[in-house]
């Protein structure tokens, strides 16, 4: 299995965690349930990124590994939708909904599925030849 196919495998597992603590948060009416499905589902989202950057023809090696590192890829090798997602992703599930805890479950719900989209849309583009 190729490191892009490993990192859209680990997307999807996490995404699948997210959307299963979501259920149990919305069932439980519990908040803290809530911040731990927007942590994974953000999570998801950076693995999905990775997919997308080797799908570029960068290595494995040289991926950058930080949130800064994480933009500047973006902007360098996401298309315009893909970038708006990333970044939607970034600011609601990781930064609002588990920093800031000021989602709600219709808001985190929607954004779950924004995650499904950008998951697959990562998952359906070419590899650059190496």
């Amino acid at each position: 299995m190729s490191e892009e196919q490993l990192h859209l495998e680990d997307a999807k597992k996490l995404y699948r965690k997210a959307v299963e603590e979501f259920e149990i948060a919305r069932e439980k009416n519990d908040r803290v349930f809530l911040c731990d499905a927007c942590a994974k589902g953000w999570l998801a989202a950076v693995e999905a990124t990775y997919a997308l950057v080797l799908k570029k023809g960068v290595k494995e090696e040289e991926l950058l590994r930080t949130d800064w590192g994480r933009r500047r890829m973006v902007y360098r090798y996401a298309g315009k939708e893909l970038k708006l997602y990333y970044f939607s992703l970034r600011d609601n599930l990781h930064i609002e909904c588990y920093y800031e805890r000021s989602l709600d479950f219709d808001e985190v719900q929607i954004h779950l599925n924004d995650l499904r989209y950008y998951i697959d849309e990562v998952e359906e583009l070419k590899e650059v030849r190496r």
